[in-house]
């Protein structure tokens, strides 16, 4: 029985060392297509659903002799990977990557001046549902953090737990929360900024909040000729010392990680982004975000049974 546990787990290493290389094999392609200014390679290494908007940097395709990609960090899972690359000219870049027709392609790219954090990568290819969602979410089995008196003066309940997947946070509001992407004038909220406590490591912040966006139409000379507020909302979750581990919105565009419907405003934090690798060890506080500790709130996060 050791032997064959041993033979699968050799197997499927072997397998993801295979994906790694083919989506830096990727980045190899879109390289060359780079360094030789050949616009028909350059978009071929795009995602069908990608390419219009890679068919738009046609014009401005030269080529770039000096044209580098070198990734830190290649995380594979099903037919999704993210890639955390530094470029020679242009900086640092998140990308995701999806594998169509038996080829990894380019799904989307977001360049910094600065590099991603490592743990990034799980959050731009969440794990599958845990055992949580599977089983349809029941939140009212999840105690809340605030007594009814205490979530009637702050205007504000809060309720978290984990499974083998993701920490999940939902606030609750006393009325409706606009959908993401509505037309608003101004944003909700009144809940804190959030901090989340791991036993063996340190501290984390946790921001869960509504922004108000502006989405213009343009006229053909490239002129603003109409404005619509919208709602958006926003999950990032940072070091002490703001260090960004990653960030995720939902408002004209989508995200797993983040769900309003009604009164409520739910996140999903991928555990690994966290640093937690073995889920059924992981002891998690979350609070509202007060050192040494927490004032409003502070509530453990108990597994998912």
């Amino acid at each position: 029985m050791r032997l064959l546990v041993g033979i699968v787990l050799a197997l499927g290493a072997c397998r993801a060392q295979d994906e790694r290389a083919s989506v830096l094999a990727t980045l190899r392609q879109m390289e060359r297509a780079e360094q030789t200014g050949n616009a028909d390679a350059f978009i071929a290494v795009w995602a069908r659903e990608s390419q219009s908007n890679a068919e738009g940097m046609r014009p401005y395709i030269r080529p770039r002799p000096e044209a580098r990609y070198t990734a830190s960090t290649v995380y594979v899972q099903g037919d999704q990977a993210a890639a955390l690359v530094q470029s020679a000219v242009s900086g640092f870049a998140s990308m995701r990557l999806v594998k169509q027709d038996g080829v990894w392609k380019l799904k989307d790219v977001i360049w910094n001046n600065v590099a991603a954090d490592p743990n990034s990568v799980y959050a731009m290819v969440p794990p599958p549902d845990g055992a949580f969602a599977r089983a349809g979410s029941p939140w009212q089995r999840v105690p809340a953090g605030l007594s009814e008196q205490e979530a009637s003066r702050l205007g504000w309940q809060m309720r978290a737990l984990h499974d083998e997947s993701f920490l999940y946070i939902r606030i609750e509001s006393p009325s409706a929360l606009p959908a993401p992407g509505s037309d608003a004038e101004r944003p909700p909220g009144g809940w804190p900024v959030l901090k989340v406590s791991v036993a063996g490591q340190p501290d984390l912040v946790v921001i869960a909040n509504a922004n108000i966006g502006d989405q213009a139409s343009f006229d053909e000379t490239g002129k603003a000729k109409t404005h619509r507020p919208f709602v958006s909302y926003w999950l990032m979750v940072s070091t002490r010392d703001d260090h960004k581990i990653f960030e995720a919105t939902a408002g004209l565009e989508n995200t797993p990680l983040i769900q309003v419907s009604g009164r409520y405003f739910d996140s999903k934090i991928p555990l690994r982004a966290l640093g937690i690798t073995d889920a059924s060890r992981a002891q998690i506080v979350v609070g509202d975000a007060q050192w040494p500790k927490s004032t409003f709130v502070s509530v453990t996060a108990a597994a998912y049974r």
